[in-house]
């Protein structure tokens, strides 16, 4: 299965899960950048009125790929404004498999990961799976084993 990871990171903690994920089976990596950083106080609260932010050019265009897997911090318990402007600019998703992976400081990754599914099946994609990662497994390094089972799913 051809699979595209698309992961936001704004402290560097989703992309080394991403890339970790992206090492174990043999995935593209794009990452989801906003054009113009923000305070994180702003960012929490334009996360939490589900806004969005113009993003730099990545791949969003899924047409060679069978399976997408979205990777994003969770803020105020919702999507980052990056991503949600990513969900709007990916084309050629219909019949696609996807996945989710969230990362926090604490807990309450429902709304955000609720948000992201429905985004993604509104665009006529199939969901497969999700990994929430709170805080106290990125400090264990419980994330690791996580992420290796996770893998499993979209291993060929």
């Amino acid at each position: 299965m051809k699979t595209l990871i698309a992961c936001y990171s704004h402290t560097g903690k989703t992309l080394t899960v991403a890339q970790k994920l992206q090492e174990q089976i043999k995935a593209d990596l794009t990452r989801i950048e906003p054009v113009k950083d923000r305070w994180y106080v702003i960012k929490a609260i334009h996360a939490y009125l589900e806004k969005k932010w113009p993003i730099k050019p990545c791949t969003t265009d899924i047409s060679d790929y069978d399976c997408l897997i979205i990777c994003s911090p969770i803020w105020a318990s919702r999507t980052t404004p990056g991503v949600i402007q990513y969900l709007e600019e990916l084309g050629n998703t219909s019949g696609k498999k996807f996945a989710v992976l969230v990362t926090m400081g604490g807990d309450g990754s429902e709304v955000a990961t609720i948000q992201l599914r429905n985004g993604l099946e509104a665009k006529g994609m199939e969901f497969v799976d999700k990994l929430v990662i709170n805080g106290s497994a990125q400090k264990s390094g419980e994330w690791e084993a996580m992420t290796k089972n996770f893998a499993q799913k979209f291993m060929d």
